[in-house]
C-alpha cells in the first residue's frame, strides 16, 4: 500500500492550481483607473513605463524631458523594474505596436491589451507561488489550503494591477535559498528584489543579521561575509551600471520625500496619530522624516538583535515579519499596498509558528546558515525545518479486509478523504497569522472599492473565511479566548462594512469610513507586531 507521506504531496499541485485559478478569476474584474482619465491608475502607470522604456533612450527613463513627462506616471522604482517594463513592452510591441506608441497610447484599455497585461502578471507569478508552496510543509494540508486562498496579493496584483509578485517572489526565493544553505545565490536573489522594488528594504536588516550572526566571530565566516559582499556589489553593479551617469535622478525618483508622510488613509501609526494630532501641519518635513526613521529603528532593532544572537530559520522568518511590519507602521510615506511585504513572510508562519516547538532543537541549530552547501551531499534545510513526523504523520490502521487480497479494497477516494480529515486534525495552523492575513486584506478595502473590486473582495475574502472556518472546526482549539477575540474582530469588520453600505458619511467627514478602516486595522497591526515579537523572544 502507498505510504501516507506520498499522499501529502498529491494535494500540493491541485492547491497550487487553485491559487492560479483564483488569480485568473480576479483578473476579469476592473483594474485601477479603469475609464478614469486623464491619469487613470496603476494599470496605466505600468503600461506607460513600457511605452517609455521602449521609445525613450535609457538615460532619460528617470529624467524629465520632452519625450518623458515625469508628472505623468514617471518611473519611481529601481532599474530592474525598468528593465522588466522594457521586456514586457517589447513583447507587447511585437503583438501590437500601438499599445506602446509614444504619446498616442496613453489610456490604452482595449480588451486584447488587457488580456496581454493580465497574462504578463500570471507569468510573473511563477516567481512567487511555487516558492511559497515549497516553503510550506507539504504535510500541513491546512496551511497549504489557506495559502492557496489567501486573498490580499491576488487582489492587488491581478485586480488593482501591479507586479508585486516579482519582488515578493525574489524575496521568498532568497529565503528558500538561505534555508537550503545556498548563501551566495540567496544574497543575489535578495539583491535583485531590492533592485526591483525599494520597499524590499523592509526585509534588508533580517537578511543582513541572519548572514552575519553565525559568521562574524571566525575567519572562515568573515571570508564568507566578504564573498557575500562581493556578490551583492556585483549584482547591484550589473543593475545600475547603465544608469551611473543619471544615478542621482534614479535615487530621487525612488525616495520621493516631497510626497509627504502618508497618502490617503493607510493603517499606520502616523495616519492614526494624525486623526487627533495634525503632525503634518505642526512639523516640517525634515523633522517628520527624522522622527519616522527614529521610531522605525526603535521598533525593528530588538528583533534583529535577537536574530543576530541566534540565527535559526524560525527566528529568521519572525524577524522578517517583525522588520517589515515595523517599517510599515512607522516609516515615512507608506502606501496601503505595502502591507503585502510583511504579509508575504507572515504567510510562511502559518504552519511553523504553531509547529516549531515540536521540532528538534538540534535541527534548528543545524539549519543555521554557516556554509554554502552542495545539494547532492547535504540535506536540504527545508526538510530539516519540517515538524517532527511523530507529531504530524497521521496513523492509518489497516483492517483485515484491507489486507486480504480476496476482498474488496478501500476506494482511493475514501482513503484520500480519511487522510485529509486526519491531516486537518493533526497538522495545525497559526490562528494569529491567519487573522493577520484577514485584517491585512480588510485594510486595503478602501483602495479596492475605488477600483471597482468590491465584488472580488467579498468573494475572495469569503472563500478565505470559509476555508479557515473548516480548518478551525477540525482543529483542536488550544486557546478558546483567542478564538473568541478572532470572532469579535471579524464581527467588527462586518459592522464597519455594514455601516458603510447603509449609512452615508456626514458631509463634514466624507472620508469617515476609510479613516475608521485605517484606525481599526492599525490597532490590529500594532497587536500583531507585539505578538510576533513575543514569539521571536520566546522561540
Amino acid at each position: 500500500m502507498t505510504a501516507p507521506d506520498s499522499h501529502y504531496h498529491e494535494y500540493t499541485i491541485p492547491l497550487l492550481l487553485l491559487a492560479l485559478y483564483i488569480r485568473i478569476c480576479i483578473s476579469f474584474a476592473p483594474h485601477s483607473g479603469y475609464q478614469d482619465p486623464p491619469t487613470f491608475g496603476d494599470y496605466e502607470a505600468q503600461r506607460h513605463w513600457q511605452e517609455v522604456t521602449v521609445n525613450v533612450p535609457l538615460v532619460d527613463w528617470y529624467r524629465n524631458t520632452s519625450s518623458n513627462n515625469l508628472s505623468y506616471w514617471g518611473l519611481d522604482y529601481p532599474p530592474l523594474t525598468a528593465f522588466h517594463s522594457q521586456a514586457v513592452g517589447w513583447v507587447g510591441h511585437s503583438i501590437n505596436s500601438s499599445w506602446v506608441e509614444l504619446y498616442s497610447s496613453r489610456g490604452e484599455e482595449s480588451y486584447p491589451h488587457k488580456v496581454f497585461m493580465r497574462a504578463s502578471v500570471l507569468v510573473a507569478e511563477l516567481l512567487h507561488l511555487p516558492p511559497l508552496f515549497l516553503l510550506t510543509p507539504s504535510s500541513n494540508l491546512p496551511a497549504l489550503a489557506l495559502l492557496a486562498v489567501t486573498p490580499a496579493q491576488p487582489l492587488i496584483d491581478h485586480g488593482h494591477f501591479q507586479y508585486n509578485c516579482i519582488s515578493l517572489g525574489l524575496t521568498v526565493l532568497a529565503v528558500l535559498a538561505l534555508r537550503g544553505g545556498r548563501l551566495y545565490s540567496g544574497s543575489c536573489l535578495f539583491s535583485l528584489a531590492l533592485n526591483y522594488k525599494q520597499m524590499s528594504l523592509y526585509h534588508a536588516l533580517p537578511f543582513f543579521f541572519y548572514i552575519l550572526g553565525p559568521r562574524y566571530n571566525s575567519w572562515r565566516g568573515i571570508t564568507e561575509i566578504i564573498r557575500v559582499g562581493m556578490v551583492v556589489i556585483l549584482t547591484f553593479a550589473l543593475c545600475w551600471l547603465p544608469f551611473l551617469s543619471v544615478a542621482d535622478h534614479v535615487i530621487m525618483r525612488m525616495f520621493p520625500f516631497n510626497r509627504g508622510l502618508f497618502e490617503d488613509k493607510v493603517a499606520t501609526f502616523w495616519c492614526s496619530l494624525s486623526v487627533v494630532l495634525k503632525v503634518r501641519e505642526m512639523f516640517e518635513r525634515v523633522t517628520l522624516v527624522r522622527a519616522a526613521l527614529f521610531l522605525t529603528l526603535i521598533a525593528v532593532l530588538p528583533s534583529q538583535i535577537l536574530l543576530f544572537r541566534k540565527a535559526t530559520p524560525q527566528k529568521f522568518l519572525l524577524a522578517l515579519t517583525n522588520s517589515a511590519l515595523g517599517f510599515f507602521l512607522f516609516s515615512f510615506h507608506v502606501h496601503e499596498k505595502t502591507v503585502l511585504i510583511p504579509l508575504t513572510t507572515a504567510v510562511l508562519l502559518l504552519s511553523t509558528s504553531q509547529t516549531h516547538k515540536h521540532s528538534n532543537t538540534e535541527t534548528d541549530k543545524d539549519a543555521s546558515p554557516h556554509t554554502e552547501r552542495e545539494p547532492d551531499t547535504q540535506t536540504d534545510e527545508h526538510h530539516s525545518a519540517l515538524p517532527d513526523k511523530k507529531h504530524t504523520k497521521p496513523s492509518v490502521s489497516l483492517t483485515q479486509t484491507d489486507m486480504d487480497p480476496t476482498k474488496p479494497s478501500v476506494s482511493l477516494t475514501k482513503e484520500h478523504t480519511k487522510m485529509a480529515v486526519s491531516l486537518t486534525k493533526e497538522a495545525t495552523i497559526s490562528l494569529p497569522v491567519a487573522w493577520f492575513i484577514l485584517i491585512a486584506t480588510f485594510s486595503m478595502y478602501p483602495l479596492l472599492e475605488r477600483d471597482g473590486l468590491s465584488v472580488m473582495f467579498v468573494a475572495s475574502t469569503g472563500l478565505y473565511l470559509s476555508v479557515l472556518h473548516i480548518i478551525l472546526r477540525n482543529q483542536e482549539t488550544r486557546n478558546p479566548l483567542l478564538l473568541l477575540l478572532f470572532r469579535v474582530s471579524v464581527v467588527g469588520c462586518l459592522v464597519l462594512h455594514g455601516m458603510e453600505l447603509s449609512i452615508p458619511p456626514p458631509q463634514r467627514y466624507p472620508f469617515l469610513y476609510p479613516t475608521l478602516n485605517a484606525l481599526y486595522s492599525a490597532a490590529h497591526f500594532a497587536v500583531f507586531f507585539c505578538y510576533f515579537n513575543y514569539l521571536q523572544i520566546t522561540d
